[in-house]
């Protein structure tokens, strides 16, 4: 139910500052609860762990009932069927539930609800270029603090260990997604301030990269490429597609090349130190194989009737269909893959890459993430909640140039041109 404060500016103005300030607010908080201090079982740092996520709670709430003032908006087709993918998931939910009393299937709701939500606070957030480049810089000033917090004191600064903290799987998206705003600001510096712009840009990008290579977050590492070089394909090609491409892959490889020996071997140390020959994915592959056996020979309810410990499968899709069989994982996995198709039409209907599209390059890392990791995209909530934000506002975005886009066909044939 929309809250109509158009009759009141006032109002309006005061609920828009006081939700960007929220925003800004949230966007520190999410990365923070990554620190040092909040990890590692001691009661004082669960304590305090505890709090930050109420605090975490009570912002993104607030930020999702000032979503709701305003003028009530003309809703997209985009919700409407995401509104009734999630209807789907719901009633399925609560027949497995019914079915099966013993199995707690809240988590699952609780995390595909929130994305969802953060999705529409994004979309009607009033945001212009300014402001989403100050929300992205203090969401990355914020990641950074964090991840050099944990390198210094977790680690021996910047060196390779064998092991961190499990929280580099949830650090190190955050850290990608990091590296693709500020990429974002490089690409789109232009003016007076074009030149710091850029190398402040540049600087902490490599810095997240750098922290993400230390923490040997390799799923976070392989999702930052994959996304900065297609924004930078996306921001530099021609005509001559395919030359482009080869171009960017051959300068790619000779930048690493020309790197010297020391930090060549960093790299190595990052992604290799610690496994035995023939195993660098701990195990993953092997359990991989085997959800995928019991998966076929169980194709409908999964491991719901079998209870077969395998552990973790490091992959949300197939994790899904492990665990509740198609019956039960199909209502996510079509808002999974609804909102796949939906980034990636966006993302090749874009004439450039703009700091306001940016958003769907940053949902983009947590879907690579996806592949190696069992919450991504949807969660843990801290992790994500920024990148749906950021593609809600690329959305709404990018429905503003389509509708301008519209206007000026219209005004043109109008004129005979």
């Amino acid at each position: 139910m929309m809250l109509n404060t158009a009759q009141y500016p006032v109002v309006a103005t005061v609920a828009d500052r006081l939700g960007y300030g929220l925003l800004l607010l949230l966007s520190l908080a999410v990365s923070m609860t990554y620190l040092p201090i909040m990890e590692g079982g001691q009661v004082a740092g669960m304590a305090l762990a505890g709090l930050w996520h109420k605090l975490i709670v009570a912002l993104f709430g607030l930020l999702l009932f000032l979503s709701l003032l305003g003028e009530k908006p003309e809703i997209p087709p985009f919700f409407k069927t995401i509104g009734m993918l999630f209807a789907l998931f719901l009633l399925v939910w609560l027949a497995l539930g019914a079915f099966f009393p013993a199995k707690d299937f809240r988590d699952e709701v609780r995390m595909t609800f929130i994305p969802l939500c953060a999705i529409w606070v994004g979309w009607r957030m009033k945001m212009d270029e300014r402001r989403l480049t100050l929300l992205a810089g203090v969401f990355t000033i914020g990641v950074v603090m964090v991840g050099l917090a944990v390198v210094f004191m977790q680690g021996n600064g910047f060196s390779i260990r064998d092991y961190f903290a499990d929280q580099k799987n949830a650090l190190g998206p955050m850290l990608a997604t990091a590296a693709v705003f500020c990429m974002g600001m490089v690409i789109n510096a232009k003016g007076k301030t074009a030149v710091p712009m850029v190398l402040l840009g540049l600087a902490l990008s490599a810095l997240c990269v750098l922290l993400i290579l230390t923490i040997r977050a390799r799923a976070a590492l392989l999702a930052v490429a994959v996304v900065l070089s297609l924004m930078l394909f996306r921001r530099f090609k021609s005509r001559y597609t395919l030359l482009s491409f080869w171009v960017a892959i051959l300068l790619v490889v000779a930048v690493f090349m020309l790197l010297p020996h020391s930090m060549k071997q960093y790299v190595h140390q990052s992604l290799f130190s610690g496994f035995t020959v023939g195993d660098v994915t701990s195990g993953r592959m092997e359990r991989n194989y085997q959800a995928i056996s019991i998966w076929a020979q169980h194709p409908l309810l999964g491991n719901l009737m079998n209870a077969k410990e395998i552990g973790v499968v490091h992959n949300y899709p197939l994790w899904q269909l492990f665990r509740f069989g198609l019956l039960g994982a199909l209502p996510m996995l079509l808002i999974y893959i609804f909102l796949l198709v939906k980034d990636i039409k966006e993302l090749f209907a874009l004439r450039t890459v703009s700091v306001m599209a940016v958003g769907f390059y940053a949902l983009l890392i947590a879907y690579v993430v996806s592949f190696f990791e069992y919450t991504f995209p949807f969660g843990p909530g801290t992790s994500t909640v920024v990148s749906f934000i950021f593609f809600g506002v690329a959305l709404k975005s990018s429905s503003k140039t389509e509708n301008t886009l519209d206007v000026n066909l219209s005004m043109d044939n109008n004129n005979g041109i």
